[in-house]
């Protein structure tokens, strides 16, 4: 089965969006109508991106990025950025987001109706339970690349029954040298 993107990523990122949408301000007729417009859009890119439709889902960024020019020069507190401003960096990001993954994006709605997965929350909890739950943590852990790969690494080890004395050894192109050290052994 072809790798699907995970509805949970998307809704997390469809979730901030409308947050940040329902923060805009609407002190003036322009900008409540625009506010109006984005949070429709926003709530109808949700549905498009559950039936799977990329396109339709690039049409409703294009028209919420038509109407944020009302939102130019608003103000922001002190310590805070404009919510148009964090409106702007989270639509680009979620934009080339699903540019980058619209390949793996498919209609979540007929495939949870079939009875199939639309994510991978599941197994990610399961995991982060096991892991936390054998390490005696109460704070989930944040993975780098590296350390999932080699934490990885060690559990194939494990299960495939190879894990011994020979395995993390360095181990050497036959055409090198030894290192210093162990010629010297």
């Amino acid at each position: 089965e072809r790798p699907i993107l995970d509805w949970f990523h998307i809704a997390m990122r469809l979730q901030h969006l409308t947050q940040i949408a329902g923060a805009l301000a609407s002190d003036d007729p322009a900008r409540a109508g625009a506010k109006a417009v984005i949070v429709e859009e926003v709530e109808r890119l949700r549905w498009r991106l559950w039936h799977g439709k990329a396109k339709d889902a690039k049409a409703s960024l294009d028209r919420i990025r038509a109407v944020m020019h009302h939102f130019r020069g608003e103000h922001a507190g002190r310590r805070t950025v404009a919510p148009s401003r964090k409106l702007w960096t989270t639509l680009r990001a979620l934009d080339c987001y699903l540019v980058g993954q619209s390949d793996r994006l498919v209609n979540y709605g007929a495939r949870h109706r079939a009875g199939l997965r639309v994510g991978t929350a599941l197994t990610e909890g399961t995991a982060n339970f096991l892991v936390n739950r054998r390490m005696a943590k109460s704070q989930q852990m944040r993975w780098s690349r590296r350390g999932a790969d080699r934490l990885l690494q060690v559990c194939c080890a494990v299960y495939n029954g190879t894990l011994g004395t020979g395995f993390g050894q360095r181990f050497y192109p036959a055409n090198d040298l030894l290192p210093q050290m162990a010629a010297a052994a």
